[in-house]
């Protein structure tokens, strides 16, 4: 301590001050009047008005902490001293300018929002006025709104900003709009996620086709051609211990360690169906390295788990009545009684959903 008051003494510089404060602070003091001397000593520098901002305030110093934190937005065209001041105007529940603020620094942002967008839900939770006066268009700031509401299950306000960013979706939109189907079909709303889906396949985001459950068409990729993206409407991986499931040249190929569970899901996809269509599901298992696939069948079930139907496995064909407008395709492993664990490689090709007239 005594160092660096010395240093200060035999040449006064802002940097010098600032270390100066950083001893006073480490020591449990009070660091206001030396980081108040780096500003004087170096008045363009917005780091030091933040810092003297943030310390004059945690010292009940509204007016010092205030007119700093807006000298150094004055100085500074970054997001740090705009949220900042919202942050600021949050704690003193000044909704008006926190709200100037929060918009000025959402314009340009260019990293996670995320805690600004929960200050604003907590100023004022009220999503469609947040949509429209609030925040910033910028299609970065749409898409992080898009998760935030999609987190928060505040599922009608999402889904119109999840309904405008398809419309002109890029890539860096998709973790957005994929994380909204998600979120959407797990709670039973599919109507939307259906037609996000659908824009992200017909822009070529998705590489899959189009879903429509009128005609017919509610499997995604039954042949497995493409990659998995293991989100919305896609096949989602269920490895397990004992379990290892890859897509590789047109197929699943699942391997079996023959110390799996008993019963557990390999592999599983949401279905948009047409409540009261007739299905029949076909597919062909194939062992690799062993000579039946005992045990490896397909599943139906509704959101609530209900099984709606079961086959008994090694392929061949199931038939359902579909009871709701989603439900899950699953393919599981249950242990046939009186035999051993399934222990080898299972191939599962050409998957097919048609709906009977």
């Amino acid at each position: 301590m005594a160092d660096r008051q010395r240093a200060v003494w035999v040449a006064p510089g802002a940097s010098l001050y600032e270390r100066l404060a950083d001893k006073i602070e480490e020591t449990g003091g009070d660091p206001l009047p030396a980081l108040a001397h780096a500003a004087e000593l170096d008045p363009a520098n917005a780091e030091y008005r933040m810092r003297l901002g943030l310390h004059a305030e945690m010292e009940g110093q509204f007016d010092v902490a205030e007119r700093n934190l807006l000298a150094a937005a004055r100085l500074s065209r970054l997001y740090q001293p705009r949220y900042l001041l919202a942050q600021y105007y949050f704690r003193r529940q000044d909704a008006d300018a926190f709200f100037q603020w929060a918009h000025a620094a959402l314009d340009i942002a260019y990293g996670d929002v995320l805690p600004l967008l929960d200050l604003c839900w907590r100023m004022r939770p009220e999503p469609e006025w947040l949509r429209a006066h609030a925040l910033s268009r910028r299609p970065e700031i749409a898409r992080q709104y898009l998760v935030f509401l999609s987190r928060r299950r505040q599922m009608e306000a999402a889904e119109v900003v999840a309904r405008q960013l398809s419309g002109s979706a890029v890539a860096a939109d998709l973790p957005a709009l994929l994380e909204f189907c998600d979120r959407s079909l797990a709670a039973g709303r599919p109507a939307h996620p259906l037609e996000v889906w659908n824009r992200l396949c017909v822009s070529r985001l998705l590489p899959f086709e189009e879903l429509d459950p009128t005609r017919g068409i509610s499997l995604t990729d039954g042949s497995f051609a493409h990659r998995a993206f293991g989100q919305g409407f896609d096949w989602r991986l269920n490895d397990t211990d004992g379990v290892t499931s890859r897509r590789m040249k047109g197929a699943l190929r699942v391997a079996f360690s023959g110390r799996q569970a008993e019963w557990c899901a390999v592999a599983w996809q949401y279905l948009a169906t047409r409540p009261g269509g007739n299905y029949r599901l076909r597919s062909e298992f194939r062992g690799i390295d062993i000579d039946s696939p005992d045990g490896v069948c397909w599943k139906i079930y509704d959101l609530a788990g209900r099984r709606v139907a079961g086959g008994t496995g090694g392929g061949g064909n199931l038939t359902f009545v579909a009871p709701s407008d989603v439900l899950v395709l699953m393919l599981s492993y249950q242990r046939p009684m009186g035999s051993p664990r399934l222990a080898g490689t299972v191939a599962v090709t050409q998957v097919e959903l048609g709906m009977e007239r």
